[in-house]
C-alpha cells in the first residue's frame, strides 16, 4: 500500500503540534488543548490547526491566544520538522466534539424519557 506523504505530514505537524504544547508551553491554558487535526497546504507554508478544548468553557478566547502565540508554536515546530519551509499556523476551533456531545445529551434525554419494554 502506497503511503501519502500529505497525509504523513499532516499527522506529523499534529504530533509535534501536542508535544509542544504539553513540553515547550508555559501557559498552562494551553494544556487543556488538544490538536484533532492540521490540514496543510500542498507546499507546507500554510497549515490549519483544528483544536478540540476541555472543558470548552472560553474556548474563543483560548483559540485567540494560540493564534496569537502562533509565532512561538511555529518557530518551535520549524526546529522539529526537516521541511525547508515551517507553515504558518492559524488555530481553529474544532466544532465536532462539542457536537458529539450534543447528539450524545440528547440521545441519554430521549433514551430516559421512553423506558425499556419487556
Amino acid at each position: 500500500m502506497r503511503r501519502n506523504p500529505r497525509l504523513h505530514r499532516n499527522v506529523l505537524v499534529q504530533r509535534h503540534l501536542s508535544e509542544i504544547f504539553v513540553r515547550e508551553s508555559s501557559d498552562p491554558r494551553f494544556q487543556r488543548v488538544t490538536v484533532s487535526r492540521v490540514e496543510a497546504s500542498k507546499d507546507m507554508s500554510f497549515a490549519k490547526v483544528f483544536v478540540s478544548i476541555f472543558p470548552s468553557e472560553g474556548k474563543i478566547a483560548l483559540v485567540e491566544s494560540l493564534n496569537a502565540a502562533a509565532g512561538f508554536f511555529s518557530r518551535h515546530l520549524g526546529k522539529r520538522l526537516t521541511n525547508r519551509l515551517t507553515p504558518r499556523l492559524f488555530f481553529v476551533f474544532d466544532e465536532g466534539f462539542d457536537h458529539s456531545l450534543q447528539i450524545d445529551e440528547l440521545l441519554r434525554k430521549d433514551a430516559a424519557s421512553h423506558p425499556p419494554s419487556d
